[in-house]
């Protein structure tokens, strides 16, 4: 076990997280995992989240804001037992930042977190727990693959498991190292029947640059300061194909701020180990970090829950969170509302005070049938919508009750 001291910045968030319960000043029906008070500026980032075995739910969520300071950079783990209702801080994993949980094997108490070593640019680290996720004492870093690089960042974009192969999008972030810029896309990958631990086993791809040619001739003007980042990694319809859907983004104005609910689709290469371009979709929310999973049981849909830019010149809007569904991966249907600001406050502060964002789910339940989630929440108190005060937690009950079909769905 490690043995931490807490700064005391820390003690007020660390206590109050150690049971917290459903929001009384909400209609959102959201459960409140954990709370950072303002005036600390620390503030909540990077939730994941994953159902274990015996039914126990695990979150995890990493620190940012000028009032943390020091090292290491911690991912903290936060568990309930009664299915969401409350929660309690279960433990830290020092030296592991911008991470997700996954598991090769749903039946064991082995979980995995899979991110950078500290806010970047930082190298690539996993760390695992063989006890469900209350001691994490086996780790190593993945660096230095790309001539001894280690200038990585990421965000907590899910894990793809497909035929004995795990991958994952990672972003290098390279010289003159201007944020959302200069991100170039990489993807690393490993076969999961050896050690993930070993770092050898991990296969790094040549990192790709965005290429501004890629947008398109009618976008009149073109945006500035265009880029990508937080890719997820997605099978494709055809069961063979693999797929890096990243975050667009730029700064936006008056005359782009159409380009909102955009994304980046990037097709891998394995042999060649090189990713290249395949298109930019329209996706609901594609300007603000969002996760990809496909429900492989029931529906064969790909689902997000994203931030759609619905208010003009507002690109950077996160106060409206949305079920999101395609039957082929590149065609984005929004279906339904699933939080919107029920504070009061008007257009412009909501749009400046009020995030339900960086959401991570999964499907929960027999067939698939509900959806559980993670939402980096800044609500009530929080200092903008970008610096979060709190993690919360929501269950979609029966997700597909909430999808609308035509016929343009199924001709897809």
């Amino acid at each position: 076990m490690f043995n931490l001291i807490i700064p005391s910045i820390i003690l007020p968030l660390l206590l109050h997280s150690i049971l917290s319960k459903p929001l009384t000043d909400s209609t959102l029906n959201l459960n409140e995992i954990t709370w950072s008070w303002e005036k600390t500026n620390i503030f909540i980032g990077s939730p994941s989240i994953l159902r274990l075995q015996s039914g126990e739910i695990i979150t995890s969520a990493d620190r940012f804001g000028s009032g943390f300071k020091g090292q290491p950079r911690n991912v903290s783990i936060f568990r309930s037992q009664d299915n969401g209702n409350t929660w309690n801080f279960s433990t830290w994993v020092p030296n592991q930042y911008w991470s997700n949980l996954f598991q090769l094997d749903t039946t064991s108490n082995d979980i995995y977190l899979l991110g950078t070593s500290t806010d970047g640019p930082a190298s690539i680290k996993i760390s695992k727990s063989i006890d469900a996720g209350y001691t994490w004492n086996e780790t190593t870093i993945i660096s230095g693959s790309i001539h001894s690089n280690i200038s990585y960042e990421t965000g907590p974009t899910p894990s793809l498991l497909h035929n004995q192969m795990i991958y994952r999008a990672v972003e290098r972030l390279a010289p003159p190292f201007r944020w959302g810029i200069d991100y170039q896309a990489v993807v690393i990958y490993a076969n999961t029947s050896f050690n993930l631990l070993n770092k050898t086993r991990w296969i790094v791809t040549k990192p790709l640059p965005f290429n501004p040619k890629w947008m398109p001739a009618t976008w009149i003007p073109k945006p500035a300061a265009a880029g990508f980042l937080e890719g997820n990694m997605v099978l494709g319809p055809d069961e063979t194909t693999i797929y890096n859907i990243l975050r667009f983004n730029f700064h936006g104005n008056k005359e782009t701020h159409f380009l909102g609910n955009k994304a980046i689709v990037l097709q891998l290469n394995t042999t060649a180990n090189e990713l290249k371009f395949d298109s930019i979709i329209d996706l609901p929310g594609g300007h603000t970090k969002f996760v990809i999973r496909r429900d492989d049981v029931v529906t064969k849909m790909y689902v997000t829950l994203s931030n759609p830019n619905t208010i003009e010149n507002a690109t950077d809007q996160r106060n409206v969170l949305s079920l999101c569904t395609s039957i082929d991966m590149k065609h984005w249907k929004e279906q339904s509302v699933i939080l919107m600001d029920d504070t009061g406050l008007n257009e412009i502060d909501s749009l400046k005070y009020t995030g339900f964002h960086y959401v991570d789910w999964q499907f929960d339940g027999k067939n698939n049938q509900d959806i559980i989630m993670s939402v980096r929440t800044a609500y009530r108190g929080a200092v903008s919508y970008h610096n979060s005060n709190r993690m919360t937690y929501k269950k979609i009950v029966d997700w597909k009750s909430l999808i609308k079909y035509d016929v343009k769905d199924v001709e897809l």
